[in-house]
């Protein structure tokens, strides 16, 4: 019920009804009726579907009335109790409003041509999934408006309350936009490029089922007097998935006399079988190939789909190539448990202020070999992979990595330590010293691994069982199987033509030399430069030595002979270093490496707070502070609420069946 208008006549249904009780009525607002209401179904005299109906008729007769009392006032506005408001036009609720539903929705995307999962509104640069999303929301208008939407349910505490889409108790606020009444939330907020298999929101859709549908005679209890006459559904008695169907009572439709269109008829109820949309393939028709939804289920009405979330696993997927395994996952090994991770993030300090997180678990996962990382033990456990061919470093080998909740661009700056520890550069125990914050507070300089390869693989819900149709199943297998190919043959065009030089493709020899001793005069610069100006380092007798015992007799060498001369002197590779992006410019062959350790330091989390407090009163600055003090101080919990709270929305949750 709508309690913004406190003024209004409710007119009679053609009885006696006495002017005093039409008074009582007119000054009646709308929490005392709600209370009135409530206090008439608590006390047994009227049944909960009875006062829907009622209040359904209620409101139709009252909108008729509003609709007349508005042209007596100027344009857009309406006046109540001596106040000028904005109009509202509310349409009848057994008419005018739908049924909605609390959904789970599971879905795959390939992030490669989005800038991002979060939608950016009004940005005119935003190609988000999230912006596809709801593009395809109100094109298969699953996605009811705050005034189109409302539901009369019973709750846990047994009172008759109003609930719309966004969940609210009492009158729907029809200011509102429609993803915000829609309850929507998110399990994950991937980053440009960042891909998705097990993305998981929740939000209020369209339900097939009408909002003034009731129990068919023979779903309902006979011996149930307040059920004789039929009831409306409830939630708890819709199907749980789109394939049950459900013999349910509702308004038949009759042609108006105008030739218009159809109208309920709230007189006349006729029996039908109804099914719950498919909201996966209704969906899957609209959105782009890249993204494709996979199932659904109802929820709860507090489930939310970030905070409900008990793990979430990312994987991040790289070619062996040169890379020790061993060593990367007994470094992916000491960050188990519960760790300090603000040197491997990005320090969001206007939004974030523990940067304690809990890994749960950990593989570095080849073809031939899995090794495992847990909170459980000390060292690494060794399992036997899926094939028992001999490594190569063309296989394709991935991190995966599962813990409660993560930090901006926590995974992306891991998975660059890991590679600097894989590539030798680094030894496990870096780990260590960027785990040590007393020691080391301020994170060292140090390039993200790129987006291309991470996804957030899996989202868990102690108390969620989302439901999947063979139908919805078969096509998205089409899709993907489609991409699958079309990047497998590239990757193998790709592949023929790096052997088929190798093979059929010579140089020669003298350029080889010169190529080598370029690479070693240009490091031995660098070195010089960056350790003493006036240390001298000669080994051009050693590379020469070395490049003589090598030569091959003949004036011109094959190329895959010539690389495995240059790899093995300079220790260089023709491929980019693991996890590096486009944006990492400057890399070469006689790049020097610089240990983390030793390379400069940013700021620290406390004088970047301090930075933001201290910042004068320009726009910018201000925003800053105005965005800490909402999201640090004034949302700041203690450990107990926080465990509450959590305890609370783990507990939520729904099934397909």
């Amino acid at each position: 019920m709508d309690d913004s208008i406190t003024q209004r006549e409710v007119p009679g249904d053609g009885g006696d009804t006495s002017d005093g009780v039409n008074s009582m009525l007119v000054h009646c607002d709308g929490e005392i009726a709600v209370n009135a209401i409530r206090h008439l179904v608590a006390s047994g005299k009227v049944s909960a579907g009875d006062a829907k109906l009622a209040i359904g008729h209620c409101r139709a007769a009252t909108n008729k009335t509003s609709l007349a009392a508005e042209k007596a006032v100027p344009s857009n506005t309406i006046m109540v109790n001596q106040t000028i408001r904005k109009k509202v036009v509310e349409k009848p609720l057994s008419e005018a409003k739908y049924r909605t539903r609390h959904v789970a929705l599971q879905f795959s995307y390939d992030g490669t041509d989005f800038t991002g999962f979060a939608q950016n509104v009004g940005k005119e640069y935003d190609n988000s999934v999230e912006k596809a999303l709801f593009a395809a929301l109100e094109k298969t208008r699953l996605l009811v408006s705050p005034d189109e939407q409302g539901m009369l349910v019973m709750n846990k505490d047994e009172e008759l309350v109003v609930v719309g889409k966004c969940g609210l108790h009492g009158a729907t606020d029809l200011n509102m936009s429609a993803r915000t009444a829609s309850k929507y939330s998110r399990c994950g907020r991937t980053d440009k490029g960042v891909h998705a298999h097990g993305q998981v929101v929740a939000i209020y859709l369209k339900s097939a089922f009408p909002l003034m549908a009731q129990h068919a005679k023979d779903e309902i209890d006979d011996d149930d007097d307040d059920n004789a006459g039929g009831t409306l559904l409830e939630e708890d008695s819709l199907p749980k998935n789109s394939l049950d169907g459900l013999k349910c009572l509702v308004p038949s439709k009759q042609k108006s006399k105008g030739g218009g269109r159809n109208v309920a008829k709230q007189s006349s109820l006729q029996q039908k079988i109804i099914t719950e949309y498919d909201y996966p393939r209704i969906l899957n028709n609209v959105l782009p190939p890249a993204i494709r939804v996979l199932g659904w289920c109802p929820v709860s009405s507090d489930f939310s789909a970030r905070f409900s979330c008990s793990s979430r696993t990312y994987r991040y997927f790289f070619p062996r190539r040169n890379l020790d395994l061993c060593a990367m996952a007994r470094g992916l090994q000491y960050m188990m448990g519960r760790r300090d991770f603000r040197n491997m993030c990005k320090m969001n300090c206007e939004q974030v202020y523990n940067f304690e997180r809990i890994l749960m678990k950990g593989k570095v996962v080849s073809p031939q070999q899995i090794y495992v990382a847990s909170m459980e033990e000390e060292n690494t456990t060794i399992q036997d992979g899926i094939s028992d061919a001999h490594a190569s470093p063309r296989d394709m080998c991935h991190v995966e990595i599962i813990g409660q909740a993560f930090l901006w661009h926590q995974i992306r700056c891991i998975m660059s330590i890991l590679f600097y520890i894989g590539r030798q550069l680094e030894s496990p125990e870096l780990v260590k010293q960027l785990l040590d914050i007393e020691t080391h507070p301020a994170k060292p300089s140090y390039d993200m691994a790129s987006e291309t390869a991470l996804v957030l693989q899996h989202c868990q819900f102690n108390n969620l069982s989302v439901g999947r149709t063979v139908r919805n199943l078969w096509d998205v297998t089409k899709v993907l199987e489609r991409r699958w190919e079309n990047h497998a043959v590239a990757a193998e065009r790709a592949r023929d033509a790096l052997e088929s030089m190798k093979g059929e493709t010579e140089v020669r020899w003298i350029d080889v030399v010169e190529f080598v001793e370029q690479i070693a005069d240009s490091r031995r610069r660098k070195e010089r430069k960056s350790i003493n100006k006036s240390m001298t380092i000669d080994d051009d007798s050693e590379i020469r030595r070395e490049l003589e015992r090598r030569y091959p007799g003949t004036t011109m060498i094959s190329w895959a002979s010539a690389m495995n001369i240059i790899e093995d002197l300079l220790g260089v590779y023709p491929h980019p270093s693991n996890g590096s992006s486009q944006d990492q410019k400057g890399q070469t062959e006689s790049t020097l490496h610089v240990p983390i350790m030793e390379r400069a330091k940013g700021t620290t989390y406390e004088e970047k707070v301090q930075s933001i407090l201290g910042e004068g009163n320009n726009g910018k600055s201000s925003k800053r502070r105005d965005r800490y003090e909402e999201n640090v101080i004034k949302k700041r919990k203690t450990t107990e609420e926080d465990q509450a709270f959590y305890t609370r929305m783990l507990q939520q949750g729904g099934s397909s069946g």
